[in-house]
């Protein structure tokens, strides 16, 4: 009994932390992940981020779990990510969160350094939502200190280049970024400089992905062959220097997000004008395009009004009636 008390107790004073990445090579997927249990065995915290994008499976788990965590962070804040992959596996993380059986089981096999039962466990969780049983998995497993781990997370936070990206890691599961491209007013603008979260600025999604421009239909932003104008409202700005470029976090709506990158400082953007852009939109979007539904094999579809459709039998009728006459008069 006291080998297993020394046991339990073995990392009381610390936090165990597993880092891990994963390819479906058949899917062209790649992606990174981090779970971080507390002093108390459960599941503080979690991230996930899928992406069709290689180069994210050239960072390897030994890295130290605050440089881990951030990249996962920066791939959803460049919005570099496969957003409904992403949710999927984050919602089967938050499953396992919430069942203590689960949260003990994974945490026992970090706690054993059991690698063989982690790799089996995760890959079980992931291939749920990649469906690929050539999944590749890799796993590590990092245990820092409470007050470490206090330190790291104080430290990431008050550093001035660090502070103003914080509003990265605030964004909901699964939100989407998009590039866009503010609107100038070299006249009546406010200059960049001036531009406080909150503002409205007039901006224009830049149409250089398929998922931009299913944004772009969905909101009937497109005229013929222009992009017209949306209101989005600022929500974070940054810049690591005087002499350095803007960028600047602007909400499109609920979960969908722009970003724009300004070099010069001394523009001035048009800000949002309820009278001569008339009120915001108010219409929900959904994160990812809708199913096609079933292909209608109706005449009306076809191209056949009613008025052709009784056209077209009165013809037949009498066509009929036509023959039967020549038919009875031999």
């Amino acid at each position: 009994m006291a080998i297993e008390s020394e046991n339990d107790n073995l990392f009381s004073d610390h936090l165990i932390i597993i880092k891990g990445r994963f390819k479906a090579l058949s899917m062209n997927l790649y992606g990174l992940f981090i779970i971080i249990f507390n002093q108390d065995r459960h599941i503080d915290t979690y991230n996930v981020a899928v992406s069709t994008f290689s180069n994210i499976y050239e960072n390897e788990p030994h890295l130290p779990w605050d440089k881990y965590e951030q990249i996962i962070l920066e791939l959803k804040w460049k919005g570099n990510f496969n957003a409904n992959l992403t949710t999927s596996i984050m919602d089967n993380f938050k499953e396992i969160a919430a069942e203590d059986t689960k949260t003990n089981q994974l945490y026992d096999y970090a706690n054993n350094y059991d690698y063989d039962s982690i790799d089996t466990f995760l890959f079980d969780t992931i291939n749920r939502v990649i469906h690929d049983k050539n999944l590749v998995l890799e796993t590590s497993i990092q245990e820092v200190t409470a007050e470490e781990f206090a330190q790291t997370k104080e430290k990431r936070y008050t550093q001035p280049e660090e502070k103003s990206s914080t509003a990265e890691s605030e964004l909901e599961e699964g939100a989407v970024i998009l590039n866009i491209q503010p609107i100038l007013a070299p006249v009546k603008g406010k200059p960049i400089y001036e531009l406080k979260v909150g503002d409205k600025i007039m901006t224009k999604i830049i149409p250089n992905t398929d998922r931009a421009n299913y944004f772009i239909d969905l909101l009937g932003l497109r005229v013929e062959n222009h992009i017209k104008p949306i209101a989005t409202e600022v929500i974070d700005i940054k810049s690591d220097g005087k002499n350095e470029p803007i960028e600047i976090l602007t909400r499109i709506g609920p979960g969908i997000y722009g970003k724009c990158i300004e070099d010069e400082r001394q523009v001035k953007l048009r800000l949002y004008d309820p009278i001569i852009d008339g009120p915001l939109t108010q219409k929900s979007i959904p994160k990812s395009p809708p199913k096609p539904s079933a292909v209608s094999t109706t005449y009306e579809d076809a191209g056949f009004s009613k008025l052709t459709y009784v056209i077209i039998s009165l013809f037949v009728l009498l066509l009929i009636i036509f023959v039967l006459l020549i038919y009875i008069s031999f």
